[in-house]
């Protein structure tokens, strides 16, 4: 998995609060593997999308418990990366 790059980044993580980011300070906020370091989502971010990346910050998400319906669900442990882009560079996101 360290050489494929696809499989390091798993989806772009949305709220209200990444939303203001984005506009902002040209924030990134994705969920990425749990297993993966800074410098393979560096890497993966720069040959996937060709942008430069001023900073990263990473925080691992705790595990929560979850009810729905007469059953409780766990919700396993994932990574959440903050990704600082230079003001010049300029990172679209079209939603469907």
């Amino acid at each position: 998995m360290k050489n494929n790059y696809f499989y390091n980044i798993k989806k772009l993580y949305t709220s209200n609060k990444t939303s203001i980011l984005s506009k902002k300070y040209n924030i990134l906020v994705f969920k990425v593997d749990k297993n993966i370091n800074k410098l393979e989502i560096y890497n993966s971010f720069s040959k996937i999308f060709g942008i430069k990346i001023k900073k990263i910050r990473t925080l691992l998400v705790k595990r929560k418990i979850k009810c729905k319906s007469n059953k409780s669900l766990i919700v396993k442990i994932w990574k959440k990366v903050y990704i600082y882009l230079y003001s010049d560079q300029i990172f679209k996101v079209e939603y469907k």
